[in-house]
C-alpha cells in the first residue's frame, strides 16, 4: 500500500488522468489494449534505464562523453511530484523528525542499544525519489520461500511456488503511481502476471465478483471488484524497472493498480482470494474510501 500512520484527510488532491505510458507483454503473455497507479512504488535504487535522447554518457576515464563534453549529474530514475499539501506535510514532518532525532539519540546514549528507523528516517524517506510506507513490518524473503494461494470461489485452488509463477505468461508496463498523500512517481516499469491470468488457471467461479489481496501477516488487505482486478493495467508485480522488486516496495509479490491510489495496490501478496462481496480493507476500516480512483 502506500499509506501509514494517520489517516489523511479526504479527498485528496486531484492528479493527473491518463497516467500510463504504455502496455505491452511478451509472446508467452496477454495482449491487453494500451490506455491514456495502497502508497507500499517507491525506489530510490539504480535500475537499468537507459539514457534518453540528449543525456550525456561518460565513455572516458576522464569523465567525458563521447563528445568531448564533461557528463551531467546522474539523472534520477523517476520523475517524483509533490502536491502544496504534500509539502505542508514534509515541513511538519520534519520538525517532527528534527525533534524525534534528538530523542532517539537520547535514548540510545542512555542505553547503548542500537535503534533504526524512527522519525529522522521518515524524514528522509519523505524526500526520496519513491517514499515508502507500510503499515507491516518489511519481510526478508525471496521467491525461494515464498508461494501464492489461490482459493475461494474456484473450481482449481492454487498454491503458485517460484517454478509454477515463472511459467505463467508475463505482463510489462510503465505507469505512474500516485499516493492518497498526494505525491506521485511518474513512470515506474512493472513487470509480473496479471490476475486475469491467476483467474483463469484457478477457474474462478461465475458468482466470484470480488478479489481480496492478503499480505503476509494476515493484518493488511484490500478488495476490488472483478472488473477492476482484471483490467488491462492491473498486475501482480515483481519486478521494478526491469529488476527484482526491493522488499521495501513490496517485492516478493505486490499488486499494482495504476487506476487507484497507492492504498489499493497491496504489498506482499500471499493469497488471493475468490468472494462473491466486497471486503473493507485496512484503510478502509480506519476511513479510507472503498474506491480510490485516481
Amino acid at each position: 500500500m502506500e499509506v501509514a500512520g494517520a489517516a489523511a484527510k479526504w479527498p485528496p488532491p486531484p492528479f493527473a488522468r491518463g497516467n500510463t505510458r504504455g502496455t505491452e507483454s511478451d509472446p508467452g503473455g496477454q495482449e491487453v489494449n494500451e490506455e491514456p497507479q495502497q502508497t507500499d512504488l517507491e525506489s530510490g535504487e539504480p535500475s537499468n534505464v537507459e539514457a534518453a535522447p540528449g543525456d550525456a554518457v561518460v565513455s572516458g576515464a576522464d569523465g567525458t562523453t563521447g563528445e568531448g563534453q564533461v557528463a551531467g549529474p546522474p539523472v534520477p530514475p523517476h520523475e517524483t511530484r509533490h502536491s502544496r499539501r504534500r509539502f505542508l506535510l514534509i515541513g511538519g514532518a520534519a520538525v517532527a523528525g528534527f525533534l524525534g532525532a534528538l530523542e532517539l539519540l537520547r535514548r540510545v546514549g542512555g542505553s547503548g542499544g542500537d535503534v533504526t528507523g524512527g522519525a529522522a528516517q521518515s524524514v528522509e524517506n519523505l524526500f526520496s525519489s519513491f517514499p515508502v510506507n507500510a503499515v507491516e513490518r518489511v519481510p526478508s524473503k525471496t521467491w525461494t520461500d515464498w508461494t501464492l494461494k489461490v482459493d475461494g470461489l474456484v473450481d482449481r485452488p492454487l498454491t503458485l511456488d517460484a517454478a509454477a509463477w515463472q511459467a505463467l505468461p508475463r505482463f510489462n508496463e510503465t505507469a505512474d503511481f500516485h499516493c492518497v498523500e498526494g505525491w506521485s512517481v511518474s513512470a515506474v516499469k512493472w513487470g509480473g502476471v496479471t490476475p486475469a491470468t491467476i483467474l483463469d488457471h484457478a477457474k474462478a467461479r461465475p458468482e466470484g465478483t470480488y478479489l481480496v489481496f492478503h499480505a503476509y501477516t494476515g493484518e493488511y488487505l484490500d478488495s476490488l471488484p472483478i472488473d477492476l482486478a482484471t483490467d488491462p493495467q492491473t498486475v501482480l508485480a515483481d519486478t521494478m524497472d526491469g529488476a527484482p522488486l526491493p522488499a521495501k516496495h513490496g517485492g516478493p509479490l505486490r499488486l499494482v493498480v495504476p487506476k487507484q491510489l497507492g492504498y489499493k495496490s497491496v504489498k506482499w501478496v500471499t493469497r488471493i482470494e475468490v468472494t462473491d462481496k466486497p471486503v473493507q480493507g485496512y484503510w478502509e476500516q480506519r476511513g479510507y474510501p472503498v474506491n480510490a480512483p485516481i
